[in-house]
């Protein structure tokens, strides 16, 4: 896949490939890392309260309670990152702001504002944060200014179409963050009641492309390489962003870029153990075995007796067991040999 277009956010040239949508619980620094081993042009930390950034710095005590540690370890970002961003979320503008200083003092090189969170937490029954602010132009545009203002680095933002069906106003919405000074917006192209299911409104999300003259990242419904093309094509948008098509399928920033293949299972279980040691780099042993469990059962499916492993990964305490299981696993799945393999054996 290539892009029509280069992309640059400040001192950043941001090359072909799709971006890591931010996903709660998901794009961590191990995963966003592996990520960007796999092709992927740029990753974004979960989205972040802004008062969760301002309760962290602003008394050291609270670094040390659990939830503070907690917080803390989401703002990590994995060694070499680069760049850096971070995702904030919140509903004051001045706490935004603050908060978005307070990153870029901690060394964030971007910050990206969400607009586009669906959660029923975030939201608050339409009157919170997120998408819900989609509802209140005027408040989302102070918001992108006093950030934009705050610091002297680039700010991104993330939208959606709209709230619900009758509320779809993504147009003058990316039109008010560029003109607040945001350099970049992601269109997830559904609205809020949408989800992560239901079709890509693709006409809508060439208008918002057309109305603006910042690059456009589109992002919804990217499971295969073919829907990426496709959402350029239709769109021209400037790259595609995947989320939950990236799940147990980081290796689709590889195909977007170079083309779709199958990925063998052997790979499948090395990508697995490399998610596994970035875990245990990031949250020690334990963490990381019971963390992984999710990855491992998104990684691991479409052979014999995949069900019933998946099942045992109850039993991976610790990375010894998990290698453990994932032996067994090459011992009872054998790689095929290449084509030509036998050939060549026979020959010899």
């Amino acid at each position: 896949m290539s892009s029509s277009f280069p992309i640059s956010l400040g001192p950043f040239r941001i090359e072909d490939g799709a971006f890591l949508a931010p996903m709660a619980g998901i794009t961590n620094p191990p995963f966003r890392q592996l990520c960007r081993e796999l092709g992927a042009s740029l990753c974004v930390t979960e989205l972040i309260s802004c008062h969760a950034v301002m309760f962290v710095h602003s008394r050291l005590k609270n670094r040390r309670k659990i939830r503070g540690r907690k917080l803390l370890s989401l703002l990590e970002k994995y060694e070499g990152e680069s760049p850096y961003v971070v995702q904030l979320y919140g509903r004051e503008p001045d706490i935004m702001a603050d908060a978005a200083r307070v990153m870029a003092d901690s060394g964030a090189d971007i910050i990206d504002l969400n607009f586009g969170c669906p959660a029923r937490k975030v939201v608050k029954n339409g009157a919170g944060c997120g998408v819900a602010l989609m509802r209140d132009p005027a408040l989302l545009a102070r918001i992108a200014s006093e950030v934009v203002a705050a610091v002297n680095i680039p700010v991104t933002a993330k939208i959606r179409l709209g709230y619900g069906p009758g509320e779809k106003n993504a147009v003058p919405v990316a039109q008010a963050l560029a003109q607040s000074g945001v350099q970049l917006v992601t269109v997830h192209a559904r609205t809020r009641d949408q989800g992560h299911k239901g079709p890509i409104d693709m006409a809508l999300l060439a208008e918002v492309v057309d109305a603006v003259d910042i690059p456009v990242v589109g992002n919804g419904g990217i499971q295969r390489p073919e829907d990426a093309a496709e959402m350029l094509r239709q769109t021209g948008c400037a790259r595609v962003a995947v989320g939950q098509g990236a799940k147990g399928n980081p290796w689709l920033f590889r195909h977007i870029l170079s083309g779709d293949a199958p990925v063998p299972l052997d790979e499948r279980i090395a990508i697995c153990r490399r998610h596994l040691a970035l875990y245990v780099q990031w949250i020690g042993e334990e963490r990381a075995a019971i963390e992984m469990r999710k990855h491992a059962c998104w990684y691991l499916k479409g052979f014999d007796g995949a069900a019933a492993f998946r099942k045992r990964l109850g039993e991976a305490v610790s990375p010894d067991i998990f290698h453990q299981l994932l032996d067994e696993l090459v011992r009872e799945n054998p790689p095929a040999d290449p084509p030509g393999a036998m050939d060549e054996k026979n020959n010899s």
